[in-house]
């Protein structure tokens, strides 16, 4: 039964192979030029994709910060926001990109998901289109959330070949009080 699943997985991961590549190099570019803080939001499991691709960007020596936390810091012109949600629907995401645009604050807008309104409002779209698929394996929106954490960890190998930066260098931030 588990090989059933993975075999489902290594089928599912296959169609991260077509999303816009174009978006993706444009996304790391932006990043990789850019000396302004890098912020990411989303909710529940998506949430939790964008922390974990916040803390590998602040490995990478990136001022960035997760949306909601303690230590997260105004943002300004030039910033980049990061959103993530499945649906490209998700109301707080919808509400923030809003704010951000109404705001006219210079913010580069970045949404990975289903293009919804999110993604009509983004300056840059991934989307990760998943298609069909069996829900006995992956209930809600688990599958939507995986291939998110595969293609972001991506970014942030394509990121660290970019700006050659090291293991060693992205072990040197990491958390050592622990």
């Amino acid at each position: 039964m588990l090989g059933d699943y993975i075999e489902e997985v290594i089928l599912h991961l296959k169609k991260l192979k077509n999303i816009n590549w174009n978006s993706v190099k444009q996304l790391v570019d932006e990043i990789a030029f850019s000396n302004s803080k890098i912020f990411t939001y989303g909710v529940g499991r998506s949430g939790y994709v964008a922390q974990a691709f916040t803390m590998r960007l602040m490995h990478l020596g990136f001022n960035a910060y997760f949306v909601g936390e303690p230590n997260c810091p105004s943002i300004g012109d030039g910033d980049i926001l990061v959103v993530i949600s499945g649906s490209g629907r998700t109301y707080s995401v919808v509400n923030m990109v809003k704010k951000v645009r109404k705001e006219g604050v210079n913010v580069k807008i970045v949404s990975i998901g289903y293009e919804g309104e999110i993604g009509k409002m983004s300056d840059i779209h991934i989307d990760v289109n998943i298609g069909e698929f069996n829900r006995e394996y992956f209930p809600m929106g688990t599958l939507f959330e995986e291939l998110a954490f595969i293609l972001l960890d991506g970014i942030i190998y394509l990121l660290k070949r970019k700006l050659n930066i090291s293991e060693e260098n992205m072990k040197r931030r990491h958390c050592n009080l622990l």
